[in-house]
């Protein structure tokens, strides 16, 4: 038992030695493997830094291409030496296969090549100043895309060679863990625990480092698309139409596109709140220095956005331009303020046409008003002549002195001026209503149908023959000037004689039924108003077109002063023709002055 317990004891112990150096043994190749996958590891992660290098070197050297100061070539040569740095890391260790060395010796003559190029666009840059910038950013472009291509082929190779050696690691540590279950069969239990530990651990490092390789190139992606976001951005600040200015929250000028420095005259500079005014030329409207306290980016950088700001900017050229901007404060989620934001645009073109046609404007009005007052001062000036003739006139009329041959040639002058007298007061009822806005009236407690049948037997007088009718319906009274009503009905009712056949009836109608208004018609059977005549009826100067009148005319002022005057008591005129039913002209008078209650109220 002794022995055969000895000799267990021996094979078990001669086991567990075998299994410890052949467990060790593994070990050491799992360990070398390791090793071996952290270098392939390091160079992946090296290579992904060469690249975000060189886009950073490449960014640094178009900023300094377009926008030369000292502070971007010490950032150009900054990023020159960083990328220099990786480049050495990269180059440290002796290529393994052909293909390595090819792509290492590939991107050391690009990388020398480029060097050349990058000295000569500097020195070129320097030399030619900024007018030279986009054209020698041309230049470096293809130098640019063939590094970057060599740059991506070498970090392909980098993590394909990692990816093969991962793979072949696993598949050799899986034959190992086979050969260890064939050749320790009498060891299963501590075989089978120590594969499972083994095969636990392999997984999971292989899973942190699968989750490490996905974060990277989550990583890379993100970064392409925050450069690509970026470049877009800046390319639509940097071609819009609005000048953009921002501030960071202590007020000095981060940004200031192109649009900008037309407006302005000036490039951008790296100047304080408190410089403004004085390094871009701000001024109020009135040309005065603009306070630092009234400049719209100041107080949106005070947490107050301002809209449709206007003031001025006096450029170095000594011109002057009007800019209407809008400003708001930058503020991060969470509240913080960051900075402010101005947009402005140029109206001083705009500004410029919106006088001249104001000033126009002005002109027309001053030659209207003065041809209006010209008119009444003629008007009344003829009213003493032709009172004079008129009083003449009939004196000869009464006289039995003429044979009825002059007295025929007396009465024509009389009618004559009778119609002279009418058309002045046309004229000059015309000028009071343009130049005193509007009809002046006096009223007070009337009867329209008193006023209208007072009207129409004067019209019965002067027109003999005529066929004129009055019709009333209800109440007549209300507040008006009855003067200017008997005008009214004289007007309407000289126009349709005018324009009506000889003997046709002419109908004069008051409806006083409703409460608060009186209608006034006047409905003649003549031949019917145009269609393109009726909107411009009561036009200054419009003159009827119908053949069927057959009085000489006046000056088209009748029915325009009989609208004055309907409207001077606030009341609507309008007029209905149509063929076979005649023409019908319609007052709507109200029977209380607004203006004479308003002020009774008060």
């Amino acid at each position: 038992m002794r022995k055969a317990a000895a000799g267990f004891l021996f094979v078990a112990l001669l086991a567990v030695l075998l299994g410890a150096s052949s467990l060790a043994v593994l070990r050491s190749a799992l360990r070398s493997q390791d090793q071996l996958l952290n270098g392939y590891m390091e160079d992946v992660v090296l290579t992904q830094e060469l690249v975000t290098a060189h886009t950073h070197f490449m960014h640094q050297a178009s900023d300094f291409l377009l926008l030369e100061d000292a502070r971007r070539l010490d950032a150009l040569l900054r990023a020159r030496e960083h990328f220099g740095t990786v480049v050495g890391q990269l180059t440290r260790h002796e290529p393994e296969t052909p293909e390595e060395r090819q792509l290492v010796e590939h991107f050391v003559a690009t990388r020398d090549r480029a060097r050349a190029v990058m000295d000569h666009l500097i020195a070129t840059r320097r030399e030619e100043g900024p007018a030279s910038g986009p054209r020698l950013l041309a230049e470096l472009q293809p130098i640019r895309m063939d590094m970057e291509k060599t740059l991506n082929a070498l970090a392909d190779h980098e993590r394909e060679r990692y990816w093969t050696t991962r793979h072949q690691a696993r598949a050799d540590s899986e034959r190992a863990l086979g050969m260890l279950a064939l050749g320790f069969l009498g060891t299963v239990v501590v075989a089978v625990a120590l594969g499972v530990f083994l095969v636990r651990a392999l997984r999971q490092r292989v899973r942190a480092e699968s989750e490490r390789t996905a974060m990277l190139e989550r990583e890379h992606a993100a970064h392409r698309a925050v450069e690509e976001r970026q470049a877009l951005l800046d390319l639509v600040i940097e071609q819009s139409g609005d000048a953009v200015v921002v501030t960071d929250a202590k007020g000095i000028i981060q940004l200031f596109n192109a649009e900008a420095e037309r407006q302005h005259g000036v490039s951008r500079q790296q100047v304080s709140a408190p410089e403004w005014a004085a390094t871009f030329g701000l001024l109020t409207l009135e040309g005065h220095p603009l306070p630092l306290g009234e400049t719209p980016l100041y107080r949106a950088l005070e947490g107050r956005p301002v809209s449709n700001a206007r003031w001025l900017v006096k450029r170095p050229d000594g011109s002057v331009r009007t800019l209407c901007g809008t400003a708001s404060p930058l503020r991060r989620p969470d509240g913080t303020l960051v900075g402010a934001v101005l947009t402005a645009r140029d109206e001083t073109e705009r500004l410029a046409l919106e006088q001249q046609r104001a000033n126009a404007l002005e002109r027309l009005r001053s030659t209207a008003e003065f041809r209006e007052r010209f008119l009444g001062i003629v008007g009344h000036d003829l009213r003493n002549p032709l009172n004079a003739i008129t009083l003449s006139a009939r004196v000869l009329l009464v006289s039995e002195a003429f044979p009825e041959r002059e007295l025929k040639a007396v009465r024509r002058i009389a009618s004559s001026a009778d119609r002279m007298a009418r058309m002045i007061s046309e004229l000059l009822d015309f000028t009071r209503s343009r130049l005193g806005g509007g009809m002046p009236v006096d009223p007070c407690l009337a009867d329209l149908s008193v006023i209208c049948r007072e009207a129409l037997e004067e019209l019965e007088t002067s027109h003999p023959g005529s066929r004129l009718s009055l019709r009333v319906l209800g109440q007549g009274l209300g507040e008006w000037d009855a003067g200017r009503l008997s005008q009214v009905v004289s007007n309407l009712v000289g126009n349709a004689l005018q324009y009506s056949p000889e003997g046709s009836p002419i109908r004069v109608t008051v409806d006083g039924r409703a409460a608060r208004e009186v209608v006034l018609s006047v409905h003649n059977e003549g031949a019917p108003i145009p269609e393109d005549v009726l909107p411009e009826l009561f036009e200054p100067f419009r003159r009827g077109t119908r053949e069927s009148a057959h009085h000489g005319g006046g000056l088209g002022l009748g029915l325009y002063i009989v609208q004055q005057i309907i409207l001077a008591h606030g009341g609507t005129l309008g007029a209905e023709s149509h063929a076979g039913d005649g023409t019908t002209f319609t007052a709507k008078l109200p029977r209380e002055n607004s203006d004479r209650a308003a002020t009774l109220a008060n």
